[in-house]
């Protein structure tokens, strides 16, 4: 039995994702078993787990990632040059290009499904300690759950009692923290977190 998670939330993409695992697998007498949603208990017995990451993603806490056991993790980006995998739980992370054609795609997949087979491979240790994800302060995060509610910098600013500039400040340097370039990729990451209802992981425990 061979367990993949494939978090996406593209139905095309996924599906196109369940093919090429299908197809990879065609030869193998081994049963496989899709789960489309990312939990505690579909990461512990997963062989394969596939994130669809968006800007920023890669800096912040993901929390079902600590209780996997084995096995391989893909990571889907828009840009592989801002990527960072400085984290206990990306380090050993496959990150390739959403719009890699299908042969790149089976390379990649291919050594890193080798490699987990080797009989001397082990299991890189997830640890939470001396983690490197980035946070936010309370101000900034107050700032960017305005955003998200689709408040204006004016409405946030009279909200807080700050001025228009202050704002934009630290929406500015929350978006450098997360190596975001434009008011698109900060909404995608915000919505992201906001459907996750994530936010204390976004926040400095002060």
């Amino acid at each position: 039995m061979i367990n993949i998670v494939i978090k996406d939330s593209d139905v095309l993409f996924q599906r196109g994702l369940t093919w090429f695992f299908s197809d990879f697998f065609s030869n193998e007498q081994m049963k496989i078993e899709f789960n489309y949603s990312l939990t505690s208990e579909s990461v512990k017995v997963a062989d394969i787990i596939v994130l669809s990451l968006c800007p920023g993603e890669c800096f912040i806490c993901l929390p079902e990632l600590q209780l996997r056991k084995k096995g391989i993790v893909i990571g889907f980006i828009d840009d592989e040059t801002r990527v960072s995998a400085q984290r206990s739980c990306f380090q050993d992370i496959i990150f390739i290009p959403r719009r890699a054609p299908v042969t790149q795609v089976r390379t990649a997949f291919n050594s890193a499904w080798r490699r987990v087979q080797h009989e001397g491979y082990r299991q890189s240790s997830v640890s939470c300690f001396d983690c490197r994800q980035q946070t936010l302060t309370a101000q900034q995060l107050r700032i960017m759950i305005g955003l998200y509610k689709g408040m204006s910098v004016m409405q946030i600013a009279g909200e807080l009692v700050i001025s228009d500039k202050t704002v934009f400040t630290h929406k500015y340097r929350a978006m450098r923290k997360f190596n975001l370039r434009s008011d698109y990729e900060l909404m995608r990451l915000l919505d992201e977190m906001g459907n996750r209802n994530d936010w204390q992981n976004m926040s400095m425990n002060i």
